[in-house]
C-alpha cells in the first residue's frame, strides 16, 4: 500500500450532505501535551524534539483537538508562517493521525513574531456541537469558549509572544482556506514549508514509533 502523505494526498474539502466540509488531520488530541507535527517532506506525523528530547508542552494540556487542513499553505510571501492552516477542533478527544470532516465556524487571528498565525475553529460534522454554524453561535451558546481558546494560546506561548488580532466569522474563514489552497500545490506544499527543508531526526522517528506503539 502506498504511503499516504498527510499534507499532499488528503483532499482539503469533502461533501457533507448538501454542504461542503473541510478535512482535518489531528496532530494533538484534546487533553494531551505532547507536541507532534507532520513533516511536509514525508507527510508523516512525528514527535517533535528540542535539544534531543521529546517536546512536552509545559502548560495546561490542549483543551481542544489541534491539527491542520491538508492541501493548504499559509504562504510567507502573503504574511503567513509557511505552514498548512491550523485548526482548533472543539469536542471530545480524537485519535492522533485521524482524519475528520470539519465544519468551519470561523477563526482566531494572532500575530506571532511578525507573521500571521491564524487558527481556524471548527466542529466535527458528526460531533456533539454540529448544530453550530458560525463563530457567533459559539459565542452565544457556549459563553467563554472563545476566550478559553484565546487565553490558552497566549498562556502557552508566554506573555508578549502572541498578539491577538481578532476573530473571523465563517465567511472570512472559508476565504482564508480558499486562498491557502490556491497557494498550495503538490510541489510547493513541500518546498515552501520550512519543515520540508529537513526530515525528522532519527531520534524523533524512534520516539514517534514507540509512542504510536504505546497507543
Amino acid at each position: 500500500m502506498a504511503h499516504l502523505h498527510l499534507v499532499n494526498d488528503v483532499d482539503y474539502q469533502v461533501k457533507s450532505g448538501t454542504d461542503t466540509a473541510h478535512m482535518m488531520v489531528v496532530e494533538i488530541p484534546a487533553g494531551t501535551n505532547e507536541k507532534w507535527q507532520t513533516s511536509a517532506l514525508t507527510g508523516s506525523l512525528y514527535f517533535e524534539h528540542v535539544d534531543g528530547k521529546p517536546r512536552i508542552i509545559q502548560y495546561l494540556p490542549y483543551p481542544f483537538n489541534y491539527g491542520f487542513i491538508p492541501q493548504t499553505l499559509h504562504a510567507k510571501e502573503n504574511g503567513g508562517d509557511g505552514d498548512p492552516i491550523d485548526v482548533v477542533l472543539i469536542g471530545p478527544a480524537l485519535q492522533r493521525g485521524s482524519l475528520h470532516p470539519v465544519k468551519i465556524l470561523g477563526a482566531i487571528k494572532f500575530l506571532d513574531d511578525g507573521e500571521e498565525d491564524t487558527k481556524l475553529i471548527g466542529v466535527a460534522v458528526d460531533g456533539p456541537f454540529n448544530d453550530l454554524n458560525d463563530i457567533e453561535d459559539l459565542l452565544l451558546k457556549y459563553y467563554g469558549a472563545l476566550e478559553i481558546i484565546r487565553l490558552w494560546f497566549e498562556g502557552y506561548k508566554g506573555p508578549g509572544s502572541l498578539f491577538f488580532q481578532g476573530y473571523a466569522r465563517r465567511k472570512e474563514a472559508l476565504e482564508i482556506i480558499g486562498h491557502a489552497h490556491k497557494d498550495w500545490t503538490w510541489e510547493t506544499g513541500r518546498a515552501n514549508n520550512p519543515s520540508a527543508q529537513q526530515s525528522p531526526s532519527a531520534s524523533e522517528l524512534e520516539s514517534s514509533s514507540k509512542a504510536k506503539a504505546a497507543n
